[in-house]
């Protein structure tokens, strides 16, 4: 008889607070951080428009899920010092969601802020340094695929691709 009763005990104990709700919780998995599969390689970087780094630059994008349903954070891995020629350089991104059909385009620049700006002048901003250095792609849940492309402009030009491989990934966005 005792041993019914502790039962009893027990598994109303166990029970009771489980109709309740008490002491469950929602499973929420903690962001997740990946590199795209391929890094995007830039064109000849030639004197005097270079930018420090060598011939070709690799420029892998970290790609982080799960800090929001349906959005996915785009940026660059290595941010790269100022130099005075990253201005004229930008990353165009486009994505697709495969399963929603989703999709969209956004810039973003992949080196950091002049650490000693000049005095202001006359001269409007550069498209470049209006950009973000993370976008946040409203993607919405499913498989994305990312395509980054790197750009550069002349002041009085059109930006035109100089990429020698797009960054592509393909990523599954919770």
């Amino acid at each position: 008889m005792r041993k019914t009763l502790r039962r009893k005990v027990v598994s109303v104990a166990l029970v009771v607070p489980l109709m309740l709700g008490i002491g469950t919780g929602t499973a929420v998995a903690a962001p997740q951080t990946t590199l795209l599969q391929i890094p995007v390689v830039t064109g000849f970087q030639i004197a005097p428009g270079a930018v420090p780094g060598g011939l070709f630059q690799t420029i892998p994008m970290k790609a982080t899920v799960g800090t929001e349903p349906g959005v996915l954070l785009l940026s660059a891995a290595n941010i790269a010092p100022y130099a005075d020629q990253y201005p004229y350089r930008s990353l165009g991104v486009s994505w697709r969601n495969w399963d929603i059909g989703f999709r969209g385009n956004v810039g973003l620049r992949h080196w950091q802020e002049d650490p000693n700006p000049g005095p202001p002048n006359d001269l409007p901003p550069l498209q470049g340094e209006q950009l973000p250095l993370e976008v946040a792609l409203p993607t919405g849940r499913g498989w994305v695929e990312i395509t980054v492309t790197h750009y550069r402009d002349y002041y009085y030009g059109e930006p035109y691709a100089d990429t020698l491989i797009p960054g592509k990934g393909l990523i599954y966005v919770p």
